[in-house]
């Protein structure tokens, strides 16, 4: 029972129609033999008794026995009728002794030897049918019909002349239960074998569309997910819209009053008399330096807040990497983080837009300086090291601008690297990323014909390779 509640569906449907079809059509086919095999044998007894009428009636009209050598003309008839009905195995007619209670043989299908003494057999006055089994077993019908006549008047006493013998095999009977048995059985077989094949093709049908079904409910639950989460990230940006647009604001206003300050600052210095001036200059240079550097962060936040450019231009990427550098590096500077910059001073610019390169770069180095902070969250240690780096490489037949961000971090584990760029997925702690950043960079890559290469070791390094063709961009 255990071995049968191991088996999948299919075999499980085997088994139950084996076990049901076959034993079915076995008692079928034998209680169909049980009924059939009488009737076949009563209809070899009839064919038997009407034969012997027959003939009967023949000699008795032709007066066969009374012509100068009736054995032969009986003889004669008794093939013609043997070879007509292949079931009748033997024909004998015996003529009445009217001496005695038996008749004379005169004629029989079956040759006996000529000096062989005369056979006699018992006259009958009624017909008899006897069932009989011959020496191999075979049944077969012993029919004698007397051979008679009856005068015109209906009380004088019928005249009985001799008897006809038949013997009808019952072989044809044993043949044909046999056949019938052969082809129940095939035809069960055969029923068994196509309702296998059918359900299992039907089977598979339903089995493949429910798996097929389960795959589209998890991908809706997938999708459903997704959607919540880019909801969730459509309302964060659409907030992040109106601070930006808020603290633009916000900005412009700060320009005016740093613009008074700067110029009543200047006024002052030259109003100084000179004797104050030596005492208070120093001071009022402090003030004025950070009264500059508060103008200098609101004219690049200004600057920042402008929509970009999305025409191709001339790009250098130098000076993208570096810019980029520079957004990054309050940052880094928190994170005391050592940066190398390994800039190719040879290295063209290339045509494309600009903002998708500091978008890249942007995302990269952030996702390095995650790695970073992460592995000092967990091992303590503070010395960690950030390079970008730029370079022209021959590669493919093509020239292509490579752009490197390479990191000191945790690194990313092997069975990861397959799915690192793919849409929501992120190695990060829940509430850390959302698994779009390097999505978006490959996409952006992929514009210019280029491609993200990525390589790591676990909790050792990460690098990754921008590369972007020439004879696209330039």
């Amino acid at each position: 029972m255990k071995r049968i509640g191991r088996l999948d569906l299919r075999a499980k449907v085997i088994i139950i129609l084996i076990a049901v079809i076959l034993p079915t059509f076995l008692l079928v086919t034998l209680v169909q033999n049980k009924i059939t095999r009488p009737i076949l044998a009563e209809d070899m007894k009839q064919i038997g008794i009407s034969t012997g009428k027959s003939l009967a009636a023949e000699i008795v009209t032709q007066r066969l026995f009374w012509l100068s050598k009736p054995g032969q003309a009986i003889e004669s008839r008794i093939q013609e009728i043997v070879y007509s009905q292949p079931n009748i195995v033997r024909i004998d007619v015996a003529v009445r002794d009217f001496s005695g209670p038996a008749a004379k043989i005169i004629a029989s299908n079956i040759e006996e030897d000529p000096a062989a003494p005369p056979q006699y057999v018992p006259q009958v006055d009624s017909t008899m049918a006897v069932l009989k089994t011959d020496e191999s077993g075979m049944g077969f019908w012993d029919v004698t019909v007397p051979i008679d006549q009856r005068g015109r008047d209906p009380k004088a006493p019928r005249k009985i002349y001799g008897n006809v013998h038949v013997a009808v095999s019952l072989k044809f009977v044993k043949h044909a239960a046999a056949t019938v048995w052969k082809i129940t059985a095939s035809a069960a077989a055969l029923s068994v074998v196509l309702l296998i094949v059918l359900l299992s093709f039907f089977l598979r049908k339903t089995i493949a569309n429910d798996r097929l079904l389960r795959r589209a409910e998890d991908q809706n639950i997938l999708l459903a997910s997704q959607l919540h989460e880019a909801e969730r990230q459509l309302m964060n940006v659409e907030k992040l819209a109106v601070m930006g647009q808020l603290t633009a604001s916000f900005a412009h206003e700060i320009g005016t009053p740093l613009g008074a300050i700067t110029g009543h600052l200047d006024l002052l210095r030259d109003e100084l008399p000179e004797e104050a001036k030596q005492k208070c200059l120093s001071r009022l240079e402090i003030v004025s330096g950070q009264v500059s550097k508060i103008g200098h962060i609101v004219k690049n936040f200004l600057q920042s807040t402008v929509k970009p450019v999305s025409q191709r231009q001339l790009v250098d990427v130098n000076v993208i990497a570096d810019q980029t550098l520079g957004i990054v590096k309050p940052r880094i500077d928190a994170l005391g983080i050592d940066v190398k910059r390994e800039f190719d001073r040879d290295l063209g610019p290339v045509r494309a837009v600009p903002v998708d390169l500091e978008q890249v770069l942007l995302n990269l180095i952030n996702n390095s300086l995650d790695s970073l902070k992460a592995k000092a969250r967990q091992s303590g240690k503070r010395s960690a090291v950030i390079s970008v780096a730029t370079r022209v490489q021959q590669s493919d037949g093509r020239e292509w601008a490579v752009m490197t961000v390479y990191d000191t971090g945790q690194g990313i584990k092997r069975t990861d690297l397959p799915k690192i760029s793919k849409p929501f997925f992120t190695t990060k702690r829940p509430g850390e990323g959302t698994g779009l950043g390097l999505a978006i960079c490959h996409e952006l890559v992929r514009k210019y014909g280029g491609r993200i290469d990525i390589d790591s070791r676990e909790g050792a390094w990460t690098r990754v390779d921008v590369r972007i063709p020439y004879m696209v961009v330039s």
